[in-house]
């Protein structure tokens, strides 16, 4: 749901433990600051098979204490909401106009009528939580767009394969990373971005060390299912 300030005026937030939540979902979207404390919790991570996606965690979901450690994934750390992209007029040509709107989860606990942060001030401005929120999301935002330059990197230079992973009964198509070969590009390359570009592709691939890439084609083929970024 869209926020704005008619509907949500009353309203008031209640800060919770967003780890908790994230830990209920199979996978998990990860930006480059989150792949370091997950590797630390031994929590496998991988890059799905799709040119726009994050690195993702795949976690068993559990009510029980969340595995991320202290840590909080960067893109479930201001849930209950996010920033998207929405048609928000047109423009000279009629055509909708795309801009950034504050979404909300209507279904997270979060929400309270009379205890918490307010969202409006009694002028109807944006409180300072607000203010806060929106300013630690396009911050996400921003680290988002830099991972996936990384990962749009990758495919420029050709160095994955695709590969086939089960978790929780699902095969899962995902790309393995040639370090060999990304090395050799970057040892050829002034890309001012390789060193992190070689921690995020060494950390995604030590982090599989557990998992069983090597399944047959005519098995993934028959069973291979695409992962929605959670």
């Amino acid at each position: 749901m869209i926020i704005t300030r008619d509907m949500f005026y009353p309203q008031r937030i209640t800060p919770r433990d967003n780890r908790f939540f994230a830990a209920q979902h199979p996978w998990v979207s990860l930006v480059t600051c989150d792949l370091e404390p997950l590797a630390h919790q031994g929590i496998p991570m991988v890059l799905p098979a799709d040119a726009d996606a994050l690195p993702v965690a795949l976690i068993t979901p559990s009510e029980e204490d969340p595995p991320f450690g202290a840590h909080t994934p960067r893109l479930w750390q201001y849930y209950p909401f996010t920033l998207t992209a929405h048609v928000v007029g047109l423009d000279a040509n009629d055509s909708g106009k795309l801009g950034t709107v504050l979404q909300g989860d209507p279904c997270a606990p979060h929400w309270h009528d009379h205890i918490g942060y307010r969202l409006f001030d009694d002028d109807g401005q944006a409180s300072q939580f607000l203010q806060r929120t929106l300013t630690g999301l396009r911050g996400v935002q921003q680290e988002v767009m830099k991972t996936q330059q990384l990962v749009w990197q990758l495919h420029r230079w050709r160095v994955m394969t695709p590969c086939h992973v089960q978790h929780l009964g699902q095969w899962l198509t995902i790309y393995r990373i040639d370090l060999t070969a990304l090395e050799a590009h970057i040892g050829n390359s002034e890309d001012p971005q390789a060193a992190k570009l070689l921690m995020m592709a060494t950390t995604l691939e030590q982090s599989q060390k557990d998992l069983n890439c090597k399944v047959q084609m005519s098995v993934a083929a028959e069973y291979g299912h695409s992962i929605t970024s959670a």
